[in-house]
């Protein structure tokens, strides 16, 4: 759709660099998936209902974080893209890159997880009466349900390509970015690959950040940044689209076409 004479992005983006850490992060939680599933069985043979459900929510967790590692070291499959029109945070429409269902749900998994185990042990460890560590998992469990609530709310993120500039919304970022601060579009290798939109500070960006300076894409500021795995099969389209109309501006009126031709 937004064909490209150079090699760019090279054939292999966005598949991630492996590293050693990330290899022996999954046969980490492997291990741990499989260790707490004997548990779980052990404890359900022995009639430890309470036990064996804590032990289960653990088993879940680890399973999960194994794909959500997994997922960040893996090539997106091939597909085409189906254009659609997606919003900006003022209601401008643009050519539509919206994030991966699947990466929403194994972080989501993981989270809700993390707020499961840690509310359990607040339980236990009020019983006990170790209120320290009670206030501990307590603010713990309510931070992350919070950010979860938050994050599934605003799902999924996306990336938009309107004809005034690149809007793009994270988990818990909104960034605006118009074309005229724009100098330049590239595609990051790496062991997190990265679609990087080099802008300069302009009076028409906008940002609105949920966690301060911790919301993921705020490192890069004033560039725009988006993590290649999160698009997952977007990737490739998202970053052509944006290279295509970053070089062809002429072309950028086209897009308020596709818009007005979308039933609203």
């Amino acid at each position: 759709m937004f064909p490209t004479q150079d090699p760019d992005p090279p054939a292999s983006w966005p598949k991630p660099h492996r590293s050693v850490t990330r290899v022996l992060s999954v046969a980490g939680f492997t291990l741990l998936t499989l260790i707490t599933a004997v548990v779980v069985v052990s404890a359900v043979t022995t009639g430890e209902i309470a036990q064996a459900l804590f032990f289960t929510v653990g088993t879940v967790m680890f399973a999960h974080l194994v794909g959500l590692t997994a997922i960040s070291m893996r090539h997106p499959a091939p597909t085409t893209y189906q254009r659609s029109v997606g919003r900006t945070d003022q209601g401008e429409g643009g050519l539509d890159f919206p994030y991966s269902r699947w990466a929403y749900y194994w972080l989501s998994s993981v989270l809700a997880g993390v707020v499961l185990i840690a509310a359990a042990l607040a339980v236990e460890f009020g019983a006990a009466g170790s209120w320290v560590m009670v206030v501990i998992l307590a603010a713990i469990a309510l931070f992350l349900a919070w950010f979860l609530l938050a994050m599934l709310r605003s799902a999924p993120g996306r990336v938009v390509v309107t004809p005034t500039g690149i809007y793009h919304r994270t988990l818990a970022f909104e960034h605006f970015v118009p074309w005229e601060a724009v100098i330049e579009v590239s595609a990051q290798e790496g062991q997190i690959p990265r679609i990087i939109v080099e802008a300069m500070p302009s009076t028409g960006t906008r940002e609105r950040t949920y966690l301060g300076r911790l919301g993921a894409g705020v490192e890069g500021l004033p560039f725009l940044v988006v993590r290649a795995h999160w698009l997952g099969a977007n990737a490739r389209p998202a970053y052509l689209a944006l290279k295509h109309y970053f070089l062809h501006p002429d072309e950028r009126t086209g897009l308020a076409e596709i818009d007005d031709a979308t039933p609203r």
